[in-house]
């Protein structure tokens, strides 16, 4: 997968929590885009999309974004977590 913004370290947040979450409705390597960008919209969120695997890897501090607020984004741009 193509990653065009790398985290840098000051992003990363020692208290973090990583979710992996098995998506459905990804048809091609631009949807795993446009989730990854999506997602990074969300303060203290990094996100790892894996088109071949339909899945996204996800590390947020949850002091600014909730798991609630991840699941909305997703679906908001209309993929379904399995």
């Amino acid at each position: 997968m193509f990653h065009l913004f790398k985290p840098k370290k000051k992003d990363i947040v020692p208290d973090t929590e990583s979710i992996t979450l098995k998506l459905t409705g990804l048809h091609c390597s631009s949807c795993a885009v446009n989730i990854d960008l999506a997602l990074e919209d969300l303060p203290g969120v990094i996100a790892k999309t894996n088109y071949a695997k339909s899945e996204t890897r996800i590390t947020f501090d949850p002091s600014q974004t909730t798991q609630d607020q991840i699941h909305f984004a997703i679906r908001d741009l209309g993929y379904e977590i399995v």
